[in-house]
């Protein structure tokens, strides 16, 4: 009997202690479309606290990323690409109204359109038919006629880069789930130079 008391008077004191350590979110799951930030131009994301008594949580999704540079002469590159962005987050405040913070990183496969130019001496006659089916224009220089050839490669490439996010998260009594804050992401260039950009985002969606 005095076994059973003690046993009753633990699982007592663990219940209660459970409940204080509760994170206070009745909707620890969500789902949601976010526009920029990490999912660089649109993704679906899936975010849930690791358990129920923590306010760290994770996400993970399925976005694509879309950019252009162009310069002169037709010269630059698009980039078309699908990314998974993972992330680790902490949300401080209520139910309802929380500041989200979060470190993460995209991982993606990207398809590169690149154009490159080549200015070479002499008219477009002159050159062979090979250099012809490259020719941009000829232009007139101090040292004579030059011809500017373009070269169009497409490849696909392993790309990755770091975020962190700083935003607002509302969730309704109902379970609409809206986002919105900025992004600062860092990527590495071959030569191991460091960029850094900033992107507001916005996500609407549901948390159950």
């Amino acid at each position: 009997m005095k076994k059973l008391l003690i046993f009753a008077l633990f699982l007592g004191l663990h219940t209660a202690v459970m409940a204080q350590e509760s994170n206070g979110l009745e909707k620890n799951k969500a789902v949601y479309l976010e526009l920029l930030g990490p999912s660089n131009l649109a993704g679906i994301n899936y975010d849930a606290r690791f358990n129920d008594h923590t306010r760290f949580g994770w996400r993970a999704g399925l976005s694509f990323a879309y950019g252009k540079n162009s310069g002169l002469f037709e010269q630059g590159f698009n980039v078309r690409g699908y990314v998974v962005p993972l992330e680790v987050n902490y949300l401080v405040g209520s139910q309802k109204n929380n500041l989200e913070l979060g470190l993460g990183t995209g991982l993606g496969i990207y398809n590169v359109h690149e154009t490159t130019t080549d200015l070479v001496n002499g008219p477009a006659s002159s050159l062979t038919a090979e250099q012809q089916k490259h020719v941009i224009g000829e232009y007139q220089t101090d040292n004579g006629i030059k011809t500017m050839l373009g070269y169009r490669e497409s490849r696909n490439t392993f790309g990755y880069y770091f975020f962190g996010n700083i935003g607002y998260r509302h969730v309704s009594n109902n379970g609409f789930l809206f986002r919105a804050g900025i992004t600062p992401a860092f990527t590495f260039s071959k030569d191991a130079s460091k960029k850094v950009n900033f992107q507001p985002y916005v996500a609407f969606g549901w948390a159950f």
